[in-house]
């Protein structure tokens, strides 16, 4: 968060003398009255935002340098050579700040985002030409007003030493155009000084600094926020079980597929990201992952409310609607662009910058505050498991920030649906009957279900009955397999196999008999033999 110096030396009185945050806020609102910043007015609306009952945090900073061996890139120079992918995280945690450490100022966020496209030996010119003073945000401000903006003072203190908690890790996607870690800044400051470790890496493409938004892109970006979770976990001071997914744009693309293949995580915030609806990109639901029966986490998403009108001669359901088995809540919003859900919403009459925004208007601190409440809300609900967040999150938006037009829609989650793996962990306990009741109640809600293909429940046949030997235990399975395809002989001949090896002649006769009416001429005359094999019995 930008803040001018005065708010600078007030954070320090907090962060060195014990002001509560009541105190803290009245000292910024005189201020306030008498002078103007980037974000003095925006940061008392912030920390506003948390409930009387929220802990107040100093704030550290780190970037983590480091590769990972499990996948090579070229960057398209030539002649070709492999790298190990380069991977920078860029860290905000709760920390313990001393009087003579110093809080890093805007202009240090921007050098390290200089630094974000790969090493010059990976990426040739690429390295120089895609520079952060060249991005859309310097060139808006132009030359001096970008000067003064990288001198004002952020909340952080860079390499302060992280307090002991473990905290819970909120795992930040990046934006297509947005890909700089610096559009965040204040919203994971914010985060990190109450009491949650947020860490992100920069957007960037399978196999150039340059992002291609198909799977192959999207794919790329859920394994950079999956290297940063595993990364950042190695620290004593993250939780090891209490996960958050935020996601911008093509970001919240990614923090979706995370989401709905990792079980994992435990609540899931997505901006201004285009997951309502079909995309004309085709993702993310071209991701093989994507499903939106397995969003099955807290999710709170929140767009323009021009965003949620149905494409033309379109009749699908919105994911909003789709993801039934998600405690969801949609914040629509007036009057916010894109890039007001950034940190870019917090510079004073930022100029407008063709093809990327307007110009700054009246209220975008507000509205981005508005937001950046019911975000903080919303991780302390489902992640802190705090009941006054909780209620908090049932706010009216229009009463949160005066003049902010904003409506809030919740729906509740529906019992889940059991899951491939948790059949199979019912099944190998013995429990299979009463899974397979739960999988008879989805035929008319979740046809697609995969234990309701025949394929897929003799994959599973093969496998605990043919290689683990879970002959008592598959033998529910077989039955419910023969009952969803009574005319396969396969289910046929698996049931009347499994009935043979517990000893149960006359079952197997009676479904081999039902095999021969299927196939009378029998022509390999496998069933006959069988039958008077089983008779002799």
């Amino acid at each position: 968060m930008v803040c001018n110096d005065d708010v600078s030396s007030i954070l320090r009185e907090q962060l060195m003398n014990g002001y509560t945050l009541g105190t803290l806020i009245a000292k910024l609102a005189r201020i306030a009255g008498k002078k103007s910043g980037y974000c003095l007015i925006m940061l008392v609306a912030t920390l506003q935002l948390s409930d009387a009952h929220s802990q107040s945090y100093p704030v550290g900073f780190q970037l983590l340098e480091t590769a990972d061996h499990s996948r090579m890139v070229t960057a398209g120079v030539k002649p070709t050579r492999t790298h190990a992918r380069p991977m920078r995280i860029y860290l905000w945690y709760p920390a313990s700040v001393f009087e003579n450490e110093q809080l890093m100022r805007f202009g240090r966020y921007a050098e390290l985002a200089e630094d974000d496209i790969w090493p010059e030996a990976i990426a040739g010119d690429l390295r120089k030409r895609l520079r952060y003073s060249r991005r859309p945000l310097a060139r808006s401000l132009g030359q001096k007003r970008f000067d003064e903006l990288k001198r004002k003072t952020v909340t952080a203190v860079e390499g302060a030493a992280a307090l002991e908690g473990p905290f819970p890790l909120i795992v930040m996607g990046q934006g297509l155009y947005y890909e700089s870690p610096v559009v965040f800044a204040a919203l994971a400051e914010q985060l990190a000084s109450h009491g949650f470790v947020v860490a992100t890496c920069p957007l960037a493409g399978t196999n150039s600094p340059i992002v291609t938004m198909d799977v192959s892109g999207l794919e790329t970006q859920v394994r950079d926020l999956e290297f940063t979770i595993a990364e950042v976990r190695e620290r004593s001071f993250v939780s090891a079980k209490d996960l958050g997914v935020f996601g911008f744009d093509m970001g919240g693309m990614a923090g979706l597929i995370l989401s709905m293949r990792n079980p994992d995580v435990d609540a899931f915030v997505s901006v201004s990201s285009g997951v309502l609806y079909s995309n004309p990109s085709s993702i993310p639901a071209a991701s093989p992952d994507y499903d939106p029966a397995a969003l099955r986490v807290p999710w709170l998403h929140s767009v323009p409310s021009s965003w949620i009108r149905q494409p033309e001669g379109s009749d699908d359901k919105t994911l909003f609607d789709l993801a039934q088995y998600s405690e969801r809540y949609l914040l629509l919003t007036e009057l916010m662009e894109h890039v007001d859900y950034t940190s870019y919403a917090l510079i004073e009459d930022r100029p407008a910058m063709e093809e990327y925004w307007n110009a700054g208007k009246a209220g975008d601190r507000d509205r981005y505050a508005a937001v950046a409440r019911y975000i903080m809300s919303f991780y302390a609900a489902y992640l802190k498991h705090d009941a006054d967040a909780l209620t908090a999150l049932s706010v009216d938006p229009a009463a949160a920030v005066e003049g902010a037009a904003m409506t809030l829609e919740h729906r509740r989650a529906a019992p889940a649906a059991i899951t491939y793996e948790q059949f199979v962990q019912a099944a190998v306990a013995g429990g299979a009957d009463a899974a397979i009741d739960e999988l008879r109640e989805l035929q008319d809600t979740q046809p697609d279900h995969a234990l309701l293909k025949e394929a897929y429940l003799n994959r599973l046949t093969y496998s605990l009955r043919g290689t683990w030997r879970l002959d008592e235990e598959i033998l529910p399975l077989l039955e419910f397999t023969v009952e969803l395809f009574p005319s396969s002989e396969n289910a046929l001949y698996a049931l009347a196999e499994g009935h043979i090896t517990l000893d149960n002649y006359p079952a197997a006769i009676e479904l081999y008999e039902r095999l021969l009416e299927i196939d009378p001429n029998d022509e390999q005359n496998y069933i006959k033999r069988r039958l008077v094999w089983l008779h002799s019995k």
